[in-house]
């Protein structure tokens, strides 16, 4: 934990691994084995997250990394010094190309697509994609207001939506969805997530509470606005930090 602490909040898609499921003690081992950054007080849902995406950026075979840190955690060192020269090998071009591919969203499924060259809030709209290209990084969308149009965009603007179990705060960025469009807009989590647990034993959030910018009414407040969480996302900037080992 010698690096700067990261702080990914997003769990990653496409692992067949679920480390959601792990015991945290075996989460802190593979934090120090691996000398993932992450702050100490991290909880358990976003050591899972951060331990995730470390595992994910590994170019090696995944089974075999995980293998073999369970079988060090068990005392075998040998392996252990083995698999340290595996883990700082430079992943090459395809292999990133490959990572991409492997967390790219599906056809048919809705995503936060940017669509316009302009940043300014709300450029950000509810689109779905038809297809992702692994060769040239690129999707085909159509937006949700206007399915006669396709359009194609690079990777990074389609950020994946949430399944509940992303990590928000109180007092922390956000965008989503503003009730009654199908835009993305900046806002602030106004409310406490109020977490549930689901049949497989994983936290999860239904909606969050919201305080969107530019939003205040006439006596100068901003109201609190109810958003499912599937439409809360990360700023894009949160979003690709998380996703650059990809």
């Amino acid at each position: 934990m010698s690096k700067a602490a990261s702080n990914v909040r997003t769990y990653p898609k496409g692992l067949a691994t679920d480390f959601r499921q792990m015991q945290p003690q075996k989460l802190f081992d593979y934090v120090e084995y691996f000398s993932v950054s992450i702050r100490p007080d991290a909880p358990a849902p976003e050591l899972a997250c951060n331990v995730a995406s470390h595992f994910l950026a590994l170019d090696v075979d995944e089974e075999a990394v995980l293998g073999g840190f369970l079988r060090t955690c068990d005392g075998e060192k040998d392996y252990a010094d083995d698999n340290k020269v595996i883990i700082n090998t430079v992943p090459s071009v395809q292999a990133h190309k490959r990572k991409r591919a492997k967390t790219a969203a599906r056809p048919g499924e809705q995503v936060a697509a940017k669509v316009s060259r302009s940043d300014e809030n709300g450029s950000w709209i509810l689109a779905s994609v038809q297809s992702y290209s692994r060769d040239s990084e690129s999707y085909d969308v159509q937006d949700e207001d206007d399915i006669t149009k396709l359009i194609r965009l690079p990777y990074t603007n389609v950020m994946r939506l949430g399944d509940g179990t992303e990590i928000f705060r109180k007092g922390g960025p956000c965008m989503a969805i503003f009730p009654e469009t199908t835009s993305f807009y900046k806002a602030v989590v106004s409310k406490a997530p109020v977490w549930r647990v689901d049949r497989q034993g994983n936290p999860i959030c239904s909606e969050l509470i919201l305080k969107f910018m530019d939003d205040e009414d006439e006596s100068g407040k901003t109201p609190h606005r109810r958003v499912p969480s599937r439409y809360v996302i990360q700023l894009p900037e949160l979003y690709f930090e998380d996703h650059t080992a990809l």
